[in-house]
């Protein structure tokens, strides 16, 4: 699931302005700041059921159930997936992306709005052009995820506290979160050895892997993109990686598969095949060996 990047809408300035002046403005809500460097907006709120669609903002939002047992379905451009909330879920609609939301019960959320700005500043030089891109691979629920769901409780009891030190504290949490999302989005480039793959050239092999995932890539494509010979990519590949180039590619496809199994509608099959797996064995295989548990468990998991 994709989002698609959109016109930021000029008549709200933060998610936090947006979620006091829209139709949320009927849930009872707090609002804080994270009084870290650059100021990010902290919310809590107690949602009844709902449809609602949300506009694009210049932030990243991230969200964690604190108490949560319904169904829920999202919507960001590529068509409505259905979900079951739970405590402690991640949630992320990426920055310039719109989207629509149906909650089938009552649930309460803390959700962080984090300034595109802080979140380039964050991740420094390596930073993707395209963010919206980049968290795309996260748009709406992945599932639990119990170090965001720790750090979201954090940060908000932390942002009742002025003092310097809990300043420093919300910037270096803000920051691993940043990170911890950008490694689970997959879209960061490893930090290479000198003489090997440049970034730019890391992002375009990065770039047509995501795309291709679904079929099996020659890695005479991979080469090409390089302009190198196949024995030459791959002895670069390994010593700039660790990983031979198939090795990779497989980790990538499990990372794809675990979007796609936090979505019960889609049975393994299927998921094996979206994800490039030549049959389910094929899939339960690789995935075990990556993750040490098959699909099925880890999708039991997430319920």
């Amino acid at each position: 699931m994709r989002p698609q990047t959109a016109q930021v809408d000029p008549a709200y300035r933060t998610y936090a302005d947006f979620y006091l002046r829209s139709a949320y403005g009927v849930f009872p809500q707090q609002h804080r700041h994270v009084h870290g460097s650059m100021r990010s907006s902290l919310i809590l709120v107690d949602q009844g059921r709902h449809e609602f669609a949300d506009p694009a903002v210049d932030e990243l939002v991230v969200s964690t159930p604190l108490d949560a047992s319904c169904s829920y379905d999202w919507n960001m451009g590529a068509g409505w997936v259905s979900g079951q909330s739970c405590t402690g879920d991640l949630i992320i609609v990426p920055p310039g992306t719109d989207s629509r939301w149906r909650t089938g019960g009552d649930r309460r959320l803390i959700i962080l709005a984090i300034p595109v700005a802080l979140v380039r500043q964050l991740l420094g030089p390596d930073c993707p052009a395209d963010l919206a891109t980049t968290f795309a691979p996260l748009g709406g629920s992945s599932g639990n995820d119990p170090f965001v769901a720790a750090v979201l409780r954090r940060l908000w009891e932390n942002s009742g506290e002025e003092q310097p030190i809990s300043r420093l504290l919300a910037d270096r949490l803000v920051e691993a979160l940043v990170c911890h999302l950008a490694l689970r989005a997959g879209t960061l480039a490893p930090t290479l050895p000198p003489g090997l793959f440049s970034l730019r050239e890391w992002r375009k092999l990065e770039d047509y892997v995501d795309a291709h995932l679904h079929r099996d890539i020659p890695l005479l494509e991979l080469a090409d993109i390089t302009g190198w010979s196949v024995r030459h990519f791959s002895r670069m590949f390994r010593q700039a990686t660790g990983k031979t180039p198939h090795d990779w590619i497989v980790a990538k496809r499990v990372g794809r598969s675990k979007d796609l199994l936090g979505k019960q509608k889609l049975s393994l099959a299927e998921i094996a095949l979206s994800c490039g797996f030549a049959d389910q064995s094929h899939f339960t295989t690789s995935f075990r060996k990556v993750t040490g548990m098959t699909p099925l468990r880890w999708r039991r998991g997430l319920v």
